[in-house]
């Protein structure tokens, strides 16, 4: 997945979808959801010395619809104005459908996640996290590079903006 032969925005190019990113960003909201409480319990059940009772958090399950339904939509959004702005051809559909895609890694790693040895999950969720990133910017800069010397700054921020949603997805989700 992280280095196609050729770019993702090209093999999407003329029939960009919405249906895979809206069904992964569905998919992640509740696997996210119950399998981070799954986990939680897991934690909790591992060291269960206290006298405190576990609870589930049904509150997950809006935040992790706004993490991921907000983070696809928005994201590519200001990067399409950017882009826009910095005059690089880009179409939103587009941009949308590789937002949403570069997710997809994520599902498979919300069930081994549920181990409950903290370093573990870091680890998963950085190496998911990685794919994810590498995914998005490979992609990004075949987009950019065509046409504007300002690919580093708008592809390393695109970045940035991914791997900070891999480290909320564990902080929160998988603690």
């Amino acid at each position: 997945m992280p280095f196609p032969r050729s770019a993702f925005l090209e093999k999407t190019a003329l029939n960009p979808d919405i249906y895979g990113p809206f069904w992964i960003c569905t998919t992640l909201v509740f696997l996210s959801a119950s399998l981070g409480n799954l986990a939680s319990y897991l934690s909790y059940a591992a060291g269960s010395g206290s006298d405190e009772h576990w609870h589930y958090n049904i509150d997950v399950v809006s935040w992790a619809a706004a993490i991921f339904y907000g983070y696809v939509a928005v994201v590519p959004l200001v990067l399409f104005f950017l882009l826009r702005y910095l005059q690089v051809s880009a179409g939103l559909v587009q941009l949308w459908c590789l937002y949403g895609y570069s997710l997809a890694v994520y599902i498979p790693i919300s069930f081994i996640s549920v181990v409950p040895l903290n370093l573990l999950r870091w680890l998963i969720v950085l190496g998911a996290t990685a794919i994810s990133c590498v995914f998005l910017g490979f992609n990004l800069r075949a987009q950019i590079t065509d046409g504007h010397e300002m690919w580093f700054p708008v592809t390393l921020g695109a970045v940035l903006l991914q791997a900070g949603l891999g480290v909320l997805l564990k902080l929160y989700f998988f603690t």
